[in-house]
Parts: C-alpha cells; structure tokens; sequence
C-alpha cells in the first residue's frame, strides 16, 4: 500500500472514529431541534385555532417577527449564492472548498423564508389563490414568483454539485447518472450555466423583496431608492457571517476541510461589506434627516433619539463598527476566534436592521390625525380602539413558532449535511476513486 492510501486510509479512520464520537453530542442535537419543532408546530396549531389575535400585529402594524425573519432568511439565502456564484464566475478559486456549503446554506434559508410566510397568513389553506389569482402588478407576486424561481435555481445547484460524488459512490440521490468523463464535463458546464442564472436571482430576489417596502409611497421611511442597494449590501453581511460560521462548524466536525486562510479571505470580504453597508446607512440618514421634513425625519429622529434608537445604535456599533474594527485589522483576520465573534456580531446587526425597518415603518398610522386608525381589537370599556401609533413586541406565540421553523431549517441543514458529499474532492482524488456508480 502507497505512502498516499496509507494516510488516506488513516484520515478515513480518525474521522469514523471522530464521527462515532460525536454520536452523543449529535443525538442530542437531533433532539433539542425536534422539541422545538414540537413545540413550533403547537404555536402554529394554537394560532391556526385562534386566529392572529394571539399575536401582537395589529392595526397599523400589520407584519411583524414573520415578516422581519422573512426578510433576513432571504438576506442569508441571497448572500450565500451571491459568494458562491461570484466565485465561479469571476474565478475565485481559493473559495472552491466551500462553494458546496454555501448552495446548500443557501437552499435551505430561501426554504425557511417561503415558511415563513405560511404562519402570517390569517388562512393558509387559501395560499393556492396566489397562484390561481396573481396579480402582476403587485410585488409582492414579484416576490413570490422569484422566491419560487430562486429555489427551483438552488435545488438544482446542490445536485449538480454533489451529483458525481453521489454517483461514485453509487447513491440514489445521483438519479441514476454515471461518473464518467463526459458526466463531469457536462457538470462543469452547467455549474457556469447555474451560476450566470444565480447571481442576478440572487440580486433580484434581494431588491425585489426590498421593492415590496420602497415601493410604497404612502410612508416615508420606506419609499427611497437606497432600499434595494440596502437589502442587497445588508444580505452580503449576514450571508458572509453566516457561511465563515458554518464553515469553522463544518470543519470542526470533519465534513469540509480547508486552510485558515480561506477565512481570513471572507473575513475581509466581510470587512468591505460591512463598511458598505455604513456608509449606505448614513446615506440613507443624512438624506432623510437634513431637509428637516416630518415625512421623513420623524422616523430618523425616533431611530436616533425616540423609541427605537436602543436597537438602532445597537445597529450600529454593535452589529457595525466593533466587526469592521475586529476585521480590519491583518493579524486579527488570522485569529479564527476573533473572525467567529464579528461574524456572530455581524448576523446579529443585520437582523437588528431588518426589525428597524419593519417596525419603525409601521408604528406610526400613515394619517397622523386624531382618532388615529383602528387597532383592530375589541377594547375594554371606556378605552380607545384608535390609535396614532402602536408598538409592537412579538407574542410567545410568534416566538414559538419562528423557533419551530428555525428547528427545521437546522434539522434539513444537519440531515444535508450528513447525507450529501460537502467535501470538494481535488483531481488525485477523483482519479484513483472506484466507481460504485
């Protein structure tokens, strides 16, 4: 037996023997994703039975964590092909070790984004009429009708990826195709192919989304070109965040393997990102709060002083300034721990940005005239079912039940993970594997 089988041989070994080990800390994993789904799907039963009084949207805040968590699944989804198809496009070879992983990342958060949608409707057995009845000038079917695209898209991306590996190894999930030259040769094509289509429905999955709230002329805070460029640069962050995450996870099980440097790469991809994102922010601020119109400035003066501005400049420092300090510098890059913190710090800023939007878009009734609108709930006696403004703050049913979909997006990720070939075998490797198929 050669040098090369013989340490071949023992790394397959080590990593059984890792797996077995990790059986325990794997099977209680498994577990605590189930109970959440559990308990996920009882919320969803409970609301289903009771109606969406048992959440806190109202009257005028009529989407809330649903709509939010929405938005933020598509940021992670978008930004995860937008890396890995820019990689195969405009040749970033050194990200080839994790291309698998992020077409995976990204099916599985545009999955959870379209769930999430489900527990916000008040009668989600009625979610066909969107397909029998659409109405192309809204975009909220733009939305839908990309979102649909953009999973089909993925779905096809972690085939073609993991199909050769499937095919040697003579899995089902290769449908029969063989492993042959031609076989690989026809992938190579079609990974182009998928990833010219990907990048512009990553960036237009993104915008559109963006659409459904700049579009609306009627508030203020909402209606700006910087909307889209936003959700865009924002969807970057956090899909970046998220992959370095999910790549140190991975390799710390032993599904992917890749050098530390790898990660000092995306951790100053990350760093320009982030930059960019500030630098839209205070565009967006500036714009709004120096004409001095109420229309506009309102809401940047509650974001700055007012009831939001604790999230705000959480926003700001936290999920901003204290990353891109942590990334800029060379030596910090090369520290793994420290790149683990900004992006865990990064993910988290991001979703601050989204729950500014959306809760500071509706807090306020768009006709700020007394008696205000309806809240949409019976009121006790002797109080006011009308109202200027209404905060909100999710129910423990919301809760609950952006848990549950959360579980099962872990759940299919782990299931994937295990399950599907992550790991991009270089040429020797290829070469000298038996065919099963």
């Amino acid at each position: 037996m050669s040098a090369t089988n013989t340490a071949s041989t023992a790394a397959s070994g080590g990593a059984i023997a890792g797996s077995r080990r990790r059986s325990p800390a794997r099977l209680i994993w498994l577990i605590l994703l189930g109970l959440g789904l559990a308990a996920g799907l009882g919320a969803w039963g409970y609301q289903l039975s009771q109606g969406l009084a048992v959440t806190n949207m109202r009257n005028p805040t009529m989407w809330g964590l649903y709509i939010t968590l929405f938005m933020y699944f598509v940021g992670l989804s978008a930004g995860g092909l937008i890396v890995a198809s820019a990689g195969r496009l405009f040749g970033g070879v050194r990200l080839k070790p994790i291309v698998r992983l992020a077409v995976l990342e990204a099916t599985v958060a545009v999955i959870m984004a379209a769930l999430m949608l489900l527990p916000d409707l008040g009668r989600p057995d009625r979610v066909w009429h969107l397909f029998r009845y659409p109405h192309f000038t809204s975009p909220l079917i733009w939305d839908i009708t990309i979102v649909t695209i953009y999973l089909v898209i993925s779905l096809v991306y972690v085939w073609v990826y993991t199909r050769a590996d499937n095919a040697r190894r003579g899995s089902r999930l290769a449908f029969g195709t063989g492993s042959s030259p031609a076989d690989d040769a026809r992938d190579e094509r079609m990974k182009w192919v998928l990833a010219a289509v990907g990048l512009p429905a990553a960036i237009l999955l993104h915008s559109i989304t963006a659409w459904i709230f700049g579009l609306q002329i009627a508030r203020g805070f909402w209606y700006t070109a910087l909307m889209a460029p936003l959700f865009i640069t924002s969807a970057l962050v956090s899909g970046t965040g998220l992959m370095i995450l999910l790549a140190l996870v991975v390799r710390r099980v032993g599904r992917i393997s890749f050098r530390d440097d790898l990660i000092a790469y995306l951790a100053k991809l990350l760093a320009v990102f982030v930059a960019v994102e500030a630098f839209l922010v205070l565009c967006e601020m500036l714009t709004a709060a120096y004409a001095g119109a109420a229309f506009e400035a309102d809401p940047i003066s509650r974001l700055l002083t007012g009831h939001f501005s604790p999230l705000f400049w959480f926003e700001i420092v936290i999920g901003l300034l204290v990353p891109f300090a942590l990334l800029i510098v060379p030596r910090w890059r090369l520290r793994m721990a420290w790149v683990a913190v900004a992006s865990v710090l990064a993910v988290i800023g991001i979703f601050a940005h989204r729950l500014n939007i959306v809760l500071n878009g509706l807090t306020y009734a768009t006709v700020p005239y007394p008696p205000g609108v309806s809240i949409g709930t019976a009121q006790p006696l002797g109080t006011d079912s009308f109202a200027q403004h209404l905060f909100y703050y999710p129910s423990w049913v919301e809760w609950l039940v952006a848990l549950g979909i959360l579980c099962l997006g872990a759940l299919i990720f782990t299931a994937a993970s295990i399950l599907l070939p992550l790991r991009e075998k270089t040429h020797e490797e290829v070469q000298t594997t038996p065919s099963e198929a």
